[in-house]
Parts: C-alpha cells; sequence; structure tokens
C-alpha cells in the first residue's frame, strides 16, 4: 500500500460511521495495489440492484397478506429482507462460503471475494451489511466465536442469517451450537452488535494467522501495520510488528517496537517486558 493509501485507511477508521467498504478495499490494497482501483462500490450498487425488486415483492405479499388478515399494522420486514437477501445475493447471486477459503488469502480481500463470489464468513457478512444498508433495511454484524453471521433488524427485532451459508436464515439456537462446538460457553451477550473497529481488527487478524501459518512474513507485517493504525489496539501488536521486523532484517525499527511494548507493560507484564527489551537489546547487537 502506498503512503497516500495508508493515509486514506487512516482517515476512514477514524470516520464515525466507519465505512466498511472502503477501509476493506484499502486492506485488499496491501495484497494487490490494483484493488485501490477495483469498482467495489459499483460492484455493491449492481448487487443492491439486483436485491431492491426481490425485496419490494415480498413486503408487498406480506403487507397483502396482513391486511387480509385484518391486521394492517403487522410486519414481518426483518424476515422479508433477510429471505430477499438469500434470494438475491446467495441463491441469485451465488455468494457463500468453501471450506478451502480458511486457507486463501484472497478470501479476505472484499474486491476478490465480490468477484470470486465466495470468501470467509466476515467478507461475506460486509457484503451482507453494504447491500442492506443501500436498501435501508437496519442490520448488524455478529461477531460469534470463530464464526461472523450478520442480525437483519435491530437489536429487539431481528433475523440471524448465516452469509456464509449463503444467508441462510439461523436461530439462536444454532448459533450457540456453533459457539459450544468451537469450544466456548454460549451467551446472549455474544448476539450483540459488533462495532466497526472490532470487525476490521478482526479481518486483520484472520490474515495475520492465515500468514502466521504460512510463515508469509511480509503479508503478517502489513496486517500488523494496519492494526496499529485502528483508533485501538492491544499493545502486543507493537511487540509482533518488532519481531517480524528483526526476521526481515530491520534490527533497529524491531528494537525500537520491542522498547516500546516493554515500556507499554512493564508495570502489568514485568517478565514479558523484561523479555522484550532483552530481545530489543539483542536486535541492536546484530548492528555491530
Amino acid at each position: 500500500m502506498s503512503a497516500r493509501s495508508r493515509a486514506r485507511f487512516t482517515d476512514v477508521v477514524r470516520r464515525t460511521p466507519i465505512d466498511l467498504a472502503l477501509a476493506c478495499q484499502l486492506i485488499a490494497t496491501e495484497a494487490d495495489p490494483e484493488a485501490e482501483t477495483a469498482d467495489v462500490l459499483g460492484a455493491l450498487d449492481r448487487l443492491t440492484d439486483e436485491a431492491r425488486p426481490v425485496l419490494a415483492a415480498k413486503v408487498s405479499r406480506a403487507r397483502a397478506a396482513g391486511s387480509q388478515a385484518g391486521d394492517t399494522k403487522a410486519t414481518s420486514e426483518p424476515l422479508d429482507a433477510a429471505e430477499a437477501l438469500h434470494e438475491s445475493l446467495g441463491l441469485r447471486g451465488g455468494y457463500s462460503g468453501l471450506q478451502g477459503d480458511y486457507d486463501d488469502l484472497r478470501s479476505s480481500l472484499l474486491p476478490e471475494v465480490l468477484r470470486r463470489r465466495h470468501g470467509l464468513p466476515i467478507i461475506l457478512s460486509v457484503i451482507w451489511l453494504e447491500v442492506a444498508a443501500r436498501l435501508g433495511v437496519p442490520a448488524y454484524p455478529v461477531g460469534l466465536p470463530g464464526h461472523m453471521v450478520v442480525a437483519i433488524g435491530t437489536p429487539r427485532d431481528n433475523v440471524l442469517v448465516d452469509p456464509f451459508a449463503g444467508g441462510r436464515r439461523i436461530t439462536v439456537h444454532d448459533a450457540a451450537a456453533r459457539v459450544r462446538a468451537a469450544g466456548v460457553p454460549f451467551s446472549r451477550a455474544q448476539l450483540a452488535p459488533m462495532n466497526r473497529e472490532d470487525l476490521l481488527a478482526r479481518v486483520l487478524g484472520n490474515i495475520r494467522v492465515l500468514a502466521a501459518r504460512a510463515d508469509s512474513t511480509s503479508t503478517r507485517l502489513w496486517a500488523v501495520e494496519l492494526s496499529l493504525l485502528l483508533p485501538h489496539h492491544p499493545a502486543s501488536l507493537r511487540r509482533e510488528r518488532g519481531e517480524l521486523r528483526i526476521r526481515r532484517g530491520d534490527y533497529l525499527g524491531g528494537a525500537r517496537d520491542l522498547a516500546t511494548f516493554a515500556e507499554a507493560v512493564d508495570a502489568a507484564e514485568p517478565t514479558a517486558a523484561a523479555a522484550a527489551r532483552a530481545a530489543a537489546r539483542s536486535a541492536r547487537s546484530r548492528l555491530n
């Protein structure tokens, strides 16, 4: 990513609300500079245009059915919207996930997922959220442990859908079973709206994990560096960047990061701070 693109990323993630589509596009630019010129917004607009008549038809039928039943105030709009997005994006558009996506960096890059029509749950969720917003449908991300889903509606009245399964509707019991399958106790608090900064941190975290498995220090490094540009981030990222810089031969830069980490955690984690300072001294010694 160019200095200009990183400056744009910094600006985007500090706005309220964060423009998820643009932020994800700028993340993709790190892996492929051509992603910066990809027509991501146009692609999302086209998906919205395809979904709009599907939603309109479902809402119209629901209101007609309510009128015939004498309940003119009744509405099932969250369900109608969920079904419309499932039909338009999932069934007609073919957007869903494949098991092999978890081992493919492209599955974390929004322009690639829009092009290939499959990717990780979190990027597919971004597509669902962006199309819902363009349709005027309230929706929010739900960051379950190990999986991302979308709630169509408000926290008081919503339908859960799984974009990785093409937007298929899931119940709270389904969500709880998935959480427990990941070895984590379930609580209703896990269904709360996830904020956009945390969503982006999770996107970058996925990339860091994949890069670590593939031992791709260059990919892991840019994911860490973008994570450090988010308004809030753990001090451990500074240590991670320091270690990566040292592995790539930037001994002085790595030593600075380790020293900064040590200073930040000295009071709470003295052992970790001491280890970081020792690693920083070792890195500096390699300059002689």
